[in-house]
């Protein structure tokens, strides 16, 4: 029988460098590593299914607006959209628990089941309280 599994990363620190120019528009520049780290999840697997997802603090940025981010960096392929979970958009951010099981309740699938990737001990700490 096929597990399934839930993988969410953080995007800044994490995926990506986060790039502000000087006319102040944002953009992500992808870790070399990231692309075959995330295609490699992806992968077909006879023990389990991996789904990929996001959980990121994203100040006040606009879902249409982190879509272009992503797909500008290359990335956005590589999740599933109803994974995808960015404070800006949920109203509740990584500093706490709920957001954590928020995304295992998106998933579908008891936290035992997913796994939280971040730079941040604090984060990963409240995504570990969150099972």
């Amino acid at each position: 029988m096929t597990r399934e599994l839930v993988v969410f990363f953080d995007i800044g620190d994490t995926l990506a460098t986060t790039v502000v120019d000087t006319a102040g528009a944002t953009r992500l520049v992808a870790f070399p590593f990231v692309p075959e780290v995330l295609a490699r999840l992806q992968a077909a697997d006879d023990d389990a299914r991996v789904r990929v997802g996001l959980m990121s603090n994203t100040g006040d940025l606009k879902l249409a607006d982190l879509t272009g981010l992503l797909s500008d960096a290359g990335l956005l392929p590589f999740f599933v959209t109803d994974l995808c979970l960015f404070s800006s958009v949920e109203g509740i951010d990584k500093s706490q628990p709920a957001f954590f099981d928020r995304g295992a309740d998106r998933a579908g699938l008891p936290a035992s089941s997913c796994m939280f990737v971040g730079e941040d001990e604090r984060e990963r700490h409240n995504a570990e309280a969150a099972g």
